[in-house]
Order: C-alpha cells, then sequence, then structure tokens
C-alpha cells in the first residue's frame, strides 16, 4: 500500500483491480480497469471533473493499491469478489442510479436459467440452495456485453416464457437445446436434452469461476469422442466453442489466483510451458525473456504496413513496439511485405534481438523469415541463431522449420498455457498493424480531400 502521489509513479498500463483505502487502511472503494494507469489517474487529475460523491471518495483516500491481471474479464470476476470481501461502503455511494448487479444461476430448477438480478432481489434465490450467486458486479453493461461474448461458447436459453417453439437463437446456434422444445419431447429424448442443457449451465457457471482450463480440456475430450463416432458436424461445432473459448478467455483464470500469486507468476508459468515445448525442436533454447512478432496489414495491397510488438517477461512491452510502411513493395504481397520488414528490423542492431521470433502466417511467411535470417547472418555483427514459428489462424497451428528441410505442424494443446502467449502477442501484432494501417488510410483520405477543395477554390478563382 502507497500514498496516491507515489503509487502513480509506477501503476501499470495493464487490466486489473484498484483498491482505495482511508487512513485507518479499510478498503472504501473496488474498481476494475482496463488500462489501471490510465483510470486511476483520472480521479486527481480534474477534480472539477468529478461528481460530489467522487469528491468525496477523493478526499478519503490514503493509500492505492492495484492487483495487475492477465484479462479485462479477469479483473471482472476480482473486483466482484473484492467488493463481497470487504463491503467497501463506496462501491454504493459513487453510484447515481440503481445497485449492482448479481449474476443467479437458478439450478434448483429443472431448466435453469441466469437472471441478472439486484441487491434486493437476491435473498429470493438464496433459499433454494443448489442456486448459485455471483456479484455483485459494479458495471451492468461490462456484465451483459460479457454474457454475450459467453453465448457463443456455452450455449443457453434466455427465453422468458417456454412455449413450446424453439427461441430465436436456437437457429443463431446460442440456445441448444432450447427447453421449449425439451418440455414437448417424449419421455427418453427429454431426458437426455435435458441432462445436455443442464450440463450447459453448469459450463457457463465454471466460467464464472474463473474455470477456462476445465472448461476447454472437456471441449476437447468431447470433440475427440465426436470425431471418433464420425459425428462429424456435432464436433464441428464444438470445435467453433472451443475456439470462441480461446479467443475470448486467451488468458484468463480464476480470480483467486490473483489473491494467491501476482499476474507475472501467471506469466511465468505460461513461458516455462512453451519454453518445454519449443525446446524438443530447438533444443539450445534457454528462455524465452523477449518474444517478437511480425504482422502485415493492407487494403487489396494498399497502404501496407507491418508490425512489430514485443512481450517481455510475458507482458507486452508497448515501448518496444515499431511500425513499418512497407516501401519496396508493389501490389498484394503478404510475403515479399514480411521481407522488408525483417530485413529493415535486422539493421537496428542496437534493439536487443529477441529469444524467440514470431510471425503471423504459414510455411512460405516462416520460410522466408529463415532465409532473412539466414543472410543477415553472413554479415558482421548479425544477430545469433534465433528461433522462428509462424501461427495460422486457421487451426491455431504452430509451424516450425525443421534443421534440414520441410516443417512441423504442431497444434498446442488449447486447454494448456503455452497457447495463451503466442495467442496474445499473434492479437497485438494484427490490433498494432491494422491500427497504422487505418492511420495511414485515414491521413489519404483527408489528404484526397484537400486536393479536391484546393481544385475546386482555384477553379472558382480563375472564373
Amino acid at each position: 500500500m502507497e500514498s496516491p502521489q507515489k503509487a502513480l509513479t509506477h501503476i501499470p498500463h495493464e487490466p486489473g483491480v484498484y483498491l482505495y483505502r482511508n487512513a485507518e487502511g479499510q478498503v472504501i472503494y473496488v474498481g476494475k480497469a482496463r488500462d489501471l494507469l490510465n483510470r486511476v489517474r483520472q480521479y486527481f487529475r480534474r477534480d472539477d471533473a468529478l461528481g460530489s460523491k467522487t469528491k468525496n471518495l477523493v478526499a478519503e483516500i490514503a493509500s492505492i493499491e492495484t492487483i495487475p491481471t492477465t484479462s479485462e474479464f479477469d479483473a471482472l470476476l476480482l473486483e466482484a469478489k473484492l467488493i463481497h470481501t470487504y463491503l467497501p461502503k463506496y462501491n454504493a455511494a459513487v453510484r447515481d442510479d440503481k445497485s449492482p448487479l448479481y449474476a443467479v444461476f437458478t439450478l434448483s430448477e429443472t431448466y435453469p436459467r441466469l437472471l441478472l438480478v439486484r441487491k434486493g432481489e437476491v435473498p429470493l434465490y438464496e433459499k433454494g440452495r443448489r442456486n448459485a450467486i455471483y456479484g455483485p458486479f459494479q458495471s451492468g453493461y461490462t456484465l451483459r456485453m460479457t454474457l454475450r461474448h459467453l453465448r457463443h461458447i456455452v450455449p443457453y436459453c434466455t427465453q422468458k416464457e417456454r412455449r413450446g417453439t424453439s427461441c430465436f437463437y436456437t437457429h443463431l446456434g446460442l440456445c441448444d437445446p432450447c427447453p421449449s422444445v425439451i418440455v414437448h419431447m417424449n419421455e427418453e429424448p427429454r431426458v437426455q436434452a435435458t441432462k445436455r442443457y443442464r450440463i450447459n449451465m453448469l459450463r457457463l457457471r465454471a466460467l464464472f469461476e474463473g474455470k477456462t482450463r476445465w472448461l476447454a480440456s472437456e471441449y476437447e475430450s468431447e470433440m475427440r469422442h465426436l470425431a471418433k463416432i464420425r459425428e462429424y458436424e456435432q464436433a464441428a461445432r464444438i470445435r467453433e466453442r472451443l475456439k470462441a473459448l480461446n479467443s475470448l478467455s486467451s488468458h484468463r483464470y480464476d480470480p483467486q489466483v490473483y489473491l494467491d500469486h501476482s499476474a507475472q507468476d501467471i506469466y511465468d508459468e505460461e513461458l516455462e510451458e512453451l519454453l518445454r515445448i519449443m525446446k524438443r525442436y530447438y533444443p539450445t533454447l534457454t528462455r524465452l525473456t523477449r518474444i517478437e512478432c511480425y504482422d502485415i496489414s493492407h487494403l487489396s495491397g494498399t497502404h501496407t504496413v507491418g508490425s512489430m510488438v514485443v512481450l517481455e517477461s510475458g507482458k507486452p512491452e508497448k515501448a518496444a513496439y515499431r511500425r513499418f510502411r512497407v516501401k519496396r513493395v508493389r501490389g498484394i504481397s503478404d510475403v515479399a511485405s514480411l521481407a522488408e520488414v525483417l530485413k529493415r528490423r535486422l539493421k537496428h542492431s542496437e534493439w536487443p534481438y529477441p529469444d524467440f521470433l514470431l510471425v503471423d502466417g504459414g510455411k512460405p511467411q516462416v520460410a522466408t523469415a529463415v532465409a532473412i535470417l539466414s543472410e543477415r547472418r553472413q554479415v558482421k555483427g548479425s544477430p545469433p541463431s534465433i528461433p522462428i514459428a509462424g501461427l495460422a489462424k486457421r487451426e491455431e497451428e504452430l509451424i516450425i522449420p525443421k534443421a534440414e528441410s520441410g516443417f512441423v505442424t504442431l497444434r498446442l494443446p488449447l486447454s494448456g498455457r503455452a497457447i495463451k502467449v503466442v495467442q496474445r502477442i499473434r492479437d497485438e501484432a494484427h490490433r498494432f498493424a491494422v491500427s497504422y494501417h487505418t492511420l495511414l488510410r485515414q491521413k489519404a483520405f483527408l489528404g484526397t480531400i484537400q486536393r479536391s477543395h484546393e481544385v475546386s477554390a482555384a477553379g472558382i478563382s480563375l472564373q
């Protein structure tokens, strides 16, 4: 715990939870943030922008404690857990509208529902001993948006009245099986469908408890079983849910983890698992302190750009990010564009070389990266031999070059931790490249408008 002024000097730009304490050390407010530093700093920058209740809160803050997490959803779950533990007085006082929301799983019902209820309604559901209640959640908007994503991972029904016809979301695959249909089935299929629906609700509850690795393992086992009995269409549906789970929860953990360990401990465990796997193909690889990833972005070959993003000890090191405007490639060629970007990057010997280099793409991109590094090693002051891999988006496969020739295609376990590292850096590289490409397109568009105005003005003056 530190004074607000001192804490602001080293709060990280990471998702997480912040706790404000008063002079007696009591927690008076708990909040979550996508970017801890930016969020906390808002409380102390402009006094005129704060409401009266928030001013009272700020006046009582004697120290700040932050708990970084690896994702915003982890922060959402951890915030709810800490509010439930400490019952901070300002978590209710600073809100001007309604009380926080609770997520209730009505497991005492034959066909459980997921309900969002206010504090005063919670006692109604506490009577059902099998019901599960999570919260309070400060942001109703964030909670509802999260639930929209979760339906793509675990389908469930939100229909208020069950009239015997399948609900709208059934046709989108977001309610399967639909209770409205189940109740009108014959006895044997109804029993099986009811069991499937209850399993779905238990899986959804597991997400609220941070048990994503367990759910990923369940889906992997189910997918293999369906493929074994040649139920390929159902197996494909499970595969899509598994992909959605990994996309949404590429770095999500049980909120209790952050109370027992630091976020850095989690990053270290992810890196250790990835290192163990990669040492099979690169025996001399001893560490993964610095990882670089490259991505190319363009629109039909125009405004082509490349991005370089960096993970230091598993965390994004944004000060080391670099962007490149591709100058020598004409038309659509991701491979040639990547080659230009890598050549320009390797000329900067003042930048630390990575322990592991990842490119967004398949065999052509990996072969290009290998060739560029091999060519560069002939130059004096060249980089050391750097392990290389590509990440193919379609099946989340790692493409690793063999020492002699050819490639190894490796599927990292989707329920494991190693894949979280490569997904995190790949997504960052894509985001950074797209943002730069969009910026160049906007500048070009504004330049076109300006020239058009200049031509129009010149035409008017000539008349």
